[in-house]
């Protein structure tokens, strides 16, 4: 069975056809820009994917640099990005090479990670983020794996994608003594998606 990488290096293409088109994240992404006090701040797209959100945000004025470890989508993601700088690398690994960064944005990143790996998500991002840092956590409501989306079949090829759910609880236990949760952002109870800000303390 194929891992996670496998997955989104042989659907690079379709996520980007897909979230290119799709402005579901913007308000979300203008409400985070909006709270910094400096002109342009320096945000960091962790799993920033084909970098679909890094052009939001590089739109929203935003200095960005996007961070990933599918290759196939940071090819995607600097073609339609010559302007924003891409690493290829994993998110559980040290990558305090990109340098000090204002804010930090996680968009359904750590939702393929189980819950005793998201310190080290949460320490990874410690490292390069500034004093009073914001960081932007999107993940899918619930807790444990989610088998129905982490087994997907594309050309005759079993993928497991390791798709986990978690709670805000969950986040906020991973996060104690390096970061402080500040509130969820434009909460919606009928939408499992959730958005939760999280400053470095």
């Amino acid at each position: 069975m194929k891992n996670i990488k496998d997955f989104y290096n042989k659907t690079s293409s379709d996520w980007a056809n897909k979230w290119y088109e799709d402005d579901s994240m913007l308000p979300f992404l203008e409400n985070l820009i909006n709270r910094f006090t400096c002109k342009t701040p320096r945000i960091l797209d962790l799993c920033c994917g084909a970098g679909y959100e890094s052009m939001r945000l590089h739109k929203l004025g935003a200095e960005v640099i996007g961070l990933d470890f599918s290759e196939e989508s940071i090819k995607i993601a600097q073609e339609h990005n010559p302007n924003i700088q891409f690493f290829i690398g994993d998110m559980l690994e040290d990558y305090s090479y990109v340098g000090t960064v204002d804010g930090i944005v996680v968009i359904a990143g750590f939702i393929h990670l189980p819950n005793e790996k998201l310190r080290l998500a949460f320490d990874n991002a410690y490292r390069v983020i500034k004093e009073n840092g914001l960081m932007l956590v999107v993940v899918r409501d619930g807790t444990g794996k989610n088998d129905s989306s982490s087994y997907v079949t594309i050309d005759e090829e079993e993928y497991d994608r390791d798709f986990y759910n978690h709670t805000q609880n969950e986040l906020v236990e991973a996060a104690e003594g390096i970061f402080k949760f500040e509130e969820e952002i434009l909460p919606d109870e009928n939408d499992l998606w959730k958005t939760y800000l999280f400053k470095k303390i």
